[in-house]
């Protein structure tokens, strides 16, 4: 689409300024006129004798050619914006010498004193010190002067403050864990699903010698499906772990999944393992990976002041055994990291509180438990632990899964008999 400006230079303009102070209205534009003037609209006419103001003769030259509005209207907004940058300069400069000079706390004396802050207002007023600590004046006051938009992005959230170690979980009862067979339904969602079921899976304990030397046999069966198994789509994978009888401490453990095994050896202080890959040599899976065998071994320090726990179900164990009751605390240790199932993080301390009750609705009835939670950073996992039998009936968050959201639910196995009415509060 062509432009074509409506004045080639000021004399055009200047021209039609005079031809227009000589049009005489008709009576019928007059009467329009007044009529437009009744419905509130402002109309102007030309009256008297037009002003002349002499215009100099037009300059052209190679270098030079006429302006037009367009291009008069874009060099005068690069002038505004030139002017708005040196008042912005000017005024950067005077309040950085305002500042070297020590005049700006002179100001904020001469200030009216007002009523001292109370506590919100010293909370509030901190954060928002700490938020804006980065910035320094000349950069505060060139962000509040300056013509361009800024983008607002929200603030990270911080790591959530760690409380100290609480006391070691020692006094276990070992006598209430019960042998015995449950199963598990897991189910996880995110941001493209609510909850949904993720896997099953079933726990056994056992009494079992080790040796000379009494122990608990805890073997957890997952279906799941892996590429490292001959058939991906029907697998199993076997987590056993050997506890001393004595203090539910970890002795042993064997996970297999498919061609991986793992051999974990423990005492009160160390934690050693050994990873390996057991397959044919140039063994081509149905997905065309090709295996090839390995072996890896790693070892950890422990805290032996207090019981380190090597599996989720292992937690549900000692809970079992632990003495719960309202503000009850105390600290295990864990491998940091999403995923504990190896030796890949470091070894520290986990806290466990019993924060309240709750009443939990399953397929077995509805049961009076502690609301036990683990600290695990931003998003800690809380459990609800019977307060009849110690088994935990309902996890939220999850042990070692990757998802932001995990729910485990006890489906088989009960022994609670402690039933409470379906009218109850939750």
């Amino acid at each position: 689409m062509n432009r074509r400006a409506l004045f080639t230079d000021d004399h055009d303009l200047a021209a039609l300024v005079r031809v227009a102070t000589d049009v005489v209205p008709s009576a019928r534009l007059l009467d329009r006129i007044h009529s437009s003037r009744a419905d509130g609209m402002r109309v102007m006419l030309p009256h008297g004798d037009a002003a002349t103001v002499p215009v100099a003769a037009p300059v052209r030259s190679s270098a030079i050619d006429a302006l037009t509005v367009e291009q008069l209207a874009g060099r005068v907004w690069m002038i505004g914006l030139a002017v708005a940058a040196a008042l912005v300069a000017v005024v950067t400069a005077l309040w950085s010498r305002e500042t070297a000079s020590g005049a700006l706390p002179a100001m904020a004396r001469a200030l009216p004193r007002q009523a001292p802050p109370t506590l919100a207002d010293s909370a509030l007023l901190d954060s928002l010190t700490r938020a804006t600590a980065i910035a320094s004046p000349h950069e505060s006051l060139a962000v509040r002067l300056s013509p361009w938009p800024r983008v607002a992005f929200a603030q990270s959230p911080g790591e959530a403050a760690r409380n100290a170690p609480y006391p070691g979980l020692l006094a276990l009862d070992e006598s209430r864990l019960k042998p015995g067979r449950r199963s598990y339904l897991r189910s996880v969602g995110n941001a493209l699903h609510e909850l949904l079921p993720y896997t099953t899976y079933t726990v056994s304990l056992d009494s079992v010698a080790l040796g000379a030397q009494s122990a608990w046999c805890l073997v957890t069966v997952t279906q799941t499906s892996t590429g490292l198994a001959e058939n991906s789509e029907r697998n199993a994978e076997h987590d056993s772990v050997w506890l001393r009888r004595s203090d539910l401490r970890p002795i042993r453990r064997a996970r297999h999944a498919g061609f991986l095994r793992m051999r974990q050896t423990f005492s009160d202080s160390t934690l050693r393992e050994t990873d390996s890959l057991i397959a044919p040599p140039g063994k081509t899976l149905r997905n065309g990976m090709t295996l090839m065998p390995f072996r890896n071994g790693t070892s950890r320090r422990l805290d032996a002041r207090i019981p380190f726990v090597p599996t989720e179900e292992t937690m549900r164990i000692l809970l079992r055994a632990a003495p719960l009751h309202d503000g009850w605390r105390a600290s295990v240790g864990t491998l940091s990291g999403d995923d504990r199932a190896f030796a890949m993080g470091e070894a520290g301390y986990l806290n466990v509180r019993v924060d309240g009750s709750r009443d939990i609705q399953t397929l077995g009835g509805r049961y009076a438990t502690w609301r036990v939670v683990l600290e695990t950073g931003a998003t800690p996992e809380v459990w609800y632990v019977s307060k009849e039998t110690g088994e935990t009936l309902l996890t939220e968050g999850s042990w070692g899964v990757s998802y932001p959201v995990s729910e485990t639910r006890l489906l088989y196995g009960f022994e609670e008999t402690k039933r409470l009415p379906v009218s109850g509060n939750r």
